[in-house]
């Protein structure tokens, strides 16, 4: 087997080959298109999104839409990605800080209940907004990949701070239900910020006070039924 001969030395390497012109167009028409939605989204949420009136705002024809997306639930799962990927890579920064499975735990919680504060319209857009399920197949985020799939990284800190509490290793049960409470803890205590602020009712601590704190039990809580 002969090997390649080896380029002259100082001739440029081949140019990789150059997109089409048809396909820059369509990824282009695909970008406004997902944008159109993310806009119908906010405004009036998911019952305002229809492949006829992402085409309408967009100027291009109901055909164009079903040539990119395959029907409306597509449309929306991935008008949403872009704002789901942002939120993972935020919650990574956090994670990459952490010393120990507890520790994870607090930071991604804290970054979790910032970036909703922070980004209300974003976060009612992921998690606040009924829409019509999609397999995730339709969806550009790579389902199980923590650094995408924000989930996943749950499921990460919840096998770890199971782990934690010693014994065998957790029962991938038991790491599903603990990754769903301290999903459905986080996501109370953020979109209770974002709906009422500061709600003179009742007194709060301030955020990142009242997250720990509910770190805290909820940790002591998980360790103390493993063991």
């Amino acid at each position: 087997m002969t090997s390649s001969p080896d380029p002259v030395q100082g001739e440029a390497p081949p140019a990789p080959p150059r997109a089409s012109r048809r396909d820059t167009e369509m990824q282009a028409r695909r970008r406004d298109l997902l944008a159109a939605a993310r806009k119908l989204l906010r405004k009036g949420g998911a019952q305002a999104v229809t492949m006829r009136a992402v085409a309408e705002v967009v100027g291009v024809s109901t055909t164009v839409v079903y040539a990119l997306f395959p029907d409306k639930a597509a449309l929306i799962a991935q008008a949403v990605d872009d704002d789901l990927k942002r939120f993972s890579r935020h919650l990574q920064q956090a994670l990459a800080q952490a010393s120990d499975a507890r520790d994870a735990l607090r930071k991604v919680a804290r970054a979790y209940a910032a970036f909703g504060v922070a980004h209300p319209q974003s976060y009612r857009l992921m998690f606040m907004e009924a829409r019509p399920a999609s397999p995730v197949e339709d969806s550009s985020i790579e389902f199980g990949n923590p650094s995408e799939d924000a989930y996943a990284l749950a499921r990460t800190l919840a096998d770890g701070l199971l782990r934690e509490a010693g014994g065998p290793p957790p029962a991938q049960a038991d790491i599903e239900t603990t990754a769903q409470l301290v999903w459905e803890a986080l996501h109370g205590a953020t979109s209770l910020r974002i709906t009422l602020g500061d709600d003179p009712w009742f007194a709060r601590l301030p955020l990142e006070q009242h997250i720990d704190r509910m770190v805290d039990v909820f940790a002591a809580g998980v360790l103390s039924r493993s063991r």
